[in-house]
C-alpha cells in the first residue's frame, strides 16, 4: 500500500532543529553517537522516588554470570499483586539504557496502576545476538518467579517497548509461548524492530528525514545479527516467523513517515491472521519517535492514550 510521503506540519521545525545539530567527529562509530546522546536525555528525564511511586534498581544474574540492572517503578497506596509490564528500552540494540525513558516510564505506571520493570539488557555490537534477547527474556522469567520481590501478580504480566524494545519484546512472547513460561497477557509494540532486509517500500523510502533511516535501521540490525549472518533464526527476525498463533494479545503503533512502518503493519496483520487479537494505529506524517518529538501533538497524546488503554484492558 502506498503512503503519503508528507511530514506533518508541527514535525517540520523539530526535525529541522534537530538535524541541524554539529555532526560528531568523522569516523565515530555510529553506536557511539546514539550512546551519547541517549545518555544525556537520560541525564535530562530521570527520575527518582516519589511520594506516590518508589523507582529503584533491582539486580539478577545472567546465564553468563553478569548482575543485570532491572530498573523498577512501583506505585504506592494501590494494593499488592500488582500487573507487571516487562520493559526494553530502544536504541536499535546497540545503544540505550533504562533511564532514557524514566519519565515515560513513570508516567505509565501512575496511569495504568502497575509495576514496571525496565531491563538494561548488553548492547551490540560488542554483544549480539543472542545475548540481548537472552538478558530480556531470563530477566523476564526471573521477576516472574519472583513476583513477591516485585510485589506483582504473576499471572499479568505483559511485555512492551519501542523501536528495539519492539523487536526484544516480539522475542520474549515468542519464547515464553515456547517454554511456555511465564504467561504474557499482552505485547505493546511501539515502531518495532522487525525486519533486518530492508526490502520493504517504507524502507525505500525514509532515507533522509534525520530519525532513524534506512542506513541507521540497516547498520543497527548488521550490529545485532553480526554473529548470524547466513540461516538467521526467526527468533532473531520476527517478522521471518510463520506461526504466530496462541500470542498474547497485542498493540502496534507506527507512524507513515517511519521507516519500520510497513514491517510493523505486516507483523500486525499476520497477528491477526494467526488468530491474534491485534490492535493497530497508524499516524500519518509521523517519523520514528515522534511521541518523544513532538509530546504535545495530538498524534502523540492520542498514541499515549491508546497504549495505556490496551495495557489495562489486558490487565482486567
Amino acid at each position: 500500500m502506498k503512503y503519503k510521503f508528507e511530514l506533518a506540519p508541527e514535525l517540520v521545525p523539530v526535525l529541522k532543529a534537530y538535524t541541524s545539530q554539529p555532526a560528531p567527529p568523522e569516523g565515530t562509530p555510529l553506536q557511539e553517537v546514539f550512546r551519547n546522546n541517549l545518555k544525556m536525555m537520560a541525564e535530562q528525564v530521570g527520575v527518582k522516588s516519589t511520594d506516590e511511586l518508589t523507582v529503584e534498581n533491582k539486580y539478577f544474574t545472567n546465564s553468563d554470570g553478569i548482575e543485570t540492572q532491572l530498573r523498577v517503578f512501583t506505585p504506592l497506596s494501590i494494593g499488592s499483586s500488582l500487573p507487571c509490564i516487562f520493559w526494553m528500552h530502544g536504541g536499535g540494540t546497540m545503544s540505550g539504557l533504562p533511564e532514557q525513558e524514566d519519565s515515560t516510564l513513570y508516567q505509565m505506571a501512575l496511569a495504568i496502576g502497575c509495576v514496571i520493570v525496565s531491563v538494561n539488557y548488553r548492547l551490540t555490537p560488542e554483544h549480539p545476538y543472542p545475548a540481548p534477547i537472552n538478558d530480556c527474556y531470563e530477566g523476564l522469567v526471573y521477576v516472574s518467579e519472583n513476583a513477591s520481590l516485585f510485589n506483582i501478580n504473576p499471572d499479568k504480566i505483559a511485555v512492551g517497548g519501542g523501536s528495539a524494545g519492539g523487536l526484544l519484546s516480539t522475542s520474549c512472547a515468542l519464547l515464553a509461548r515456547k517454554n511456555n513460561k511465564p504467561k504474557l497477557v499482552h505485547q505493546s509494540l511501539t515502531y518495532p524492530m522487525l525486519d533486518h532486509r530492508g526490502i520493504t517500500e517504507s524502507s525505500k523510502e525514509i532515507t533522509n528525514v534525520g530519525v532513524w533511516d534506512r542506513d541507521m535501521n540497516l547498520y543497527g540490525f548488521s550490529c545485532y545479527l553480526k554473529d548470524v549472518k547466513d540461516n538467521i533464526p526467526d527468533l532473531a527476525i520476527p517478522i521471518l516467523v510463520d506461526d504466530l498463533s496462541n500470542l498474547p494479545q497485542t498493540f502496534v503503533a507506527v507512524g507513515t513517515m517511519d521507516v519500520l512502518r510497513d514491517e510493523a503493519i505486516e507483523y500486525a496483520q499476520k497477528l491477526a491472521a494467526s488468530g491474534v487479537i491485534t490492535e493497530l494505529h497508524i499516524y500519518p506524517g509521523m517519523t520514528h519517535v515522534f511521541d518523544a518529538l513532538v509530546p504535545d501533538s495530538k498524534a502523540a497524546k492520542d498514541f499515549n492514550a491508546a497504549r495505556i488503554s490496551a495495557f489495562k484492558r489486558a490487565f482486567e
